[in-house]
């Protein structure tokens, strides 16, 4: 076997073994995790790059992962993560292409608010506040956020 193989075969186990999905572990614990943590549970991301919030001073790197989950790192933690409409997996039985009726019935906590085109709720964790975002377009929920409210 060459030796570029060796390196590319554990590239693929480890996607395989630790393949980033929401329902496989408890997303809060997640958050505020450090780089170390996060490599060893997740592996290598797909992409890096970098996202401009609504503050220019607002300036966060992202982790892409091939199931569409996305790490936002805020210093050297993750304060963010993100599913896209593409993602297959789930967050506590919500999944993208969901209808609004389907989703409000999933989500257990209240109250739900609504604001323009997203449902958020609070999750209670010991370290901080969560905050989950829904997003729609239409009734089909298109992206999930979880994320340290507190930011």
């Amino acid at each position: 076997m060459k030796r570029r193989t060796v390196p590319l075969l554990l590239a693929l186990f480890l996607c395989v073994v630790f393949r980033a999905g929401a329902d496989s572990r408890d997303v809060t614990s997640v958050i505020g995790m450090e780089l170390k943590s996060a490599m060893d549970a997740f592996g290598f991301p797909q992409s890096m790059f970098s996202f401009r919030g609504t503050d220019e001073s607002r300036d966060d790197v992202v982790f892409y992962y091939p199931d569409h989950m996305y790490l936002f790192w805020y210093k050297d933690r993750v304060w963010q993560v993100r599913w896209d409409r593409r993602s297959t997996t789930g967050f506590r039985g919500l999944t993208a292409g969901m209808s609004r009726q389907e989703a409000e019935a999933v989500v257990k906590e209240r109250p739900l608010v609504e604001s323009g085109d997203s449902l958020y709720f609070d999750l209670v964790t010991g370290s901080f506040p969560v905050r989950v975002r829904l997003v729609f377009a239409g009734s089909s929920l298109t992206d999930i956020y979880v994320y340290r409210s507190d930011f």
